[in-house]
């Protein structure tokens, strides 16, 4: 079995499993990662947990290509902090205070939201990432047997994450909320549940609610902020939020990952759908194994390198990029569909692989299939966070 083989059925399986990476992957180092210069957490959370590496593939399979090609510019790539300095923030390790911490999101260009604690006593601080400094903005205490907290996302001014807990009543997930600037966190609506990790895919906040489409047999669902009983939006059976207020019927692909590749605007009606041939799909784009393609048409668009991606570009517009060809030593890139650009995350590691540092590899770099705000990786003692919605 080849490196790109044994890869790929790694990360099949582990998709499969669809459970994120426990919070102690970005909270405390056992042992020396495989990359000398790399971390071991997006996506995730559930994966980005936002730093959640979670459920990434490599894109294999054969599919039909189209004629028109455009080709990508070869040769070597700038850093990312390079290409976009903006956007590329190398952090200490830990906190000032010392804590050992996990980014989340960012507030504004220079406060990024971090989270400390395990998964049932997290607290969420806000860190100026030019003056080094952090102050305590949210804590946060989990109903009893809390076994998950999700990442949180951003919406009307809100936070909003869930947890899950299990006991008397084996599964109970709950949804929770506190204004950006802080304060006590309230309990939006609860829902019983039956996955460990929680059966939400998509979380967000529209016209005053919290909503949300399920993981598994689909629907979106609404709760008021201010607390109320979940209720099914109509006419969205089986629908998955891709990004509001587009959704799709899941089609799976390689390792059980939804392709969305035929979505419908739940507030208008509009459909549209992917390209013959392609892959799994964001909103506007669409992939096959090394090229993507725009959904309403156009070129295909040769990549770089192979594509590691979880349901299509993150933030319909960023994919992290494995180089595989000769020599041995592997690079991994980020790269923007939206300007075409390409950068150098910094890492190298070496091609031989086995099953006990596979999965280091996927641990590697991190975007949350939850809430896809950040990348995050370590890289020569310093944590690198990629405020992806700062890239111009």
């Amino acid at each position: 079995m080849n490196l790109e083989d044994l890869l790929r059925d790694t990360f099949a399986g582990m998709a499969r499993e669809e459970e994120p990476p426990p919070p102690e992957r970005f909270l405390r180092r056992t042992r020396q990662p495989l990359f000398a210069q790399v971390w071991r957490p997006l996506t995730a959370a559930a994966g980005v947990i936002v730093l959640i590496a979670a459920t990434v593939l490599i894109l294999r399979g054969t599919y039909d290509k189209p004629a028109e090609t455009v080709a990508a510019a070869p040769g070597g790539f700038a850093p990312v902090a390079e290409l976009w300095p903006e956007a590329v923030h190398a952090l200490p390790p830990k906190l000032p205070n010392g804590l050992d911490y996990r980014p989340e999101l960012f507030l504004d260009a220079r406060t990024l939201l971090v989270r400390t604690g395990e998964g049932d006593a997290p607290a969420w601080w806000t860190y100026d990432v030019r003056s080094l400094t952090v102050k305590r903005l949210v804590t946060f205490t989990p109903p009893p047997k809390t076994e998950f907290t999700s990442p949180v996302v951003e919406g009307g001014g809100r936070l909003l994450w869930y947890t899950v807990s299990w006991g008397k009543v084996k599964g109970l997930l709950d949804i929770w909320t506190v204004p950006v600037t802080g304060g006590t966190p309230r309990k939006v609506t609860s829902i019983r549940q039956t996955m460990k990790y929680g059966d939400v895919d998509y979380l967000t906040v529209v016209g005053g609610h919290a909503v949300w489409s399920r993981g598994t047999e689909g629907g979106i669902y609404r709760a008021p902020l201010t607390g109320g009983r979940p209720a099914r939006v109509p006419g969205t059976e089986r629908l998955h939020l891709l990004q509001w207020p587009w959704a799709a019927v899941s089609t799976r692909q390689l390792g059980g990952r939804p392709g969305f590749r035929e979505l419908v605007n739940v507030e208008t009606g509009e459909k549209r759908d992917a390209p013959p041939g392609t892959g799994p799909c964001s909103l506007s784009w669409c992939l096959t194994r090394d090229s993507a393609r725009p959904r309403l048409g156009g070129p295909e668009r040769a990549l770089p390198a192979a594509s590691i991606f979880q349901a299509g570009p993150a933030l319909d517009r960023f994919l992290v990029l494995l180089e595989l060809m000769p020599p041995a030593d592997k690079r991994l890139f980020l790269h923007d569909l939206k300007s075409g650009r390409t950068g150098d995350l910094g890492i190298r590691f070496q091609a031989k692989v086995d099953d006990s540092t596979a999965s280091d590899y996927m641990n590697a770099v991190t975007i949350s299939p939850t809430t896809r705000y950040v990348l995050t990786y370590d890289l020569g003692g310093r944590r690198m966070v990629v405020n992806l919605p700062a890239i111009r």
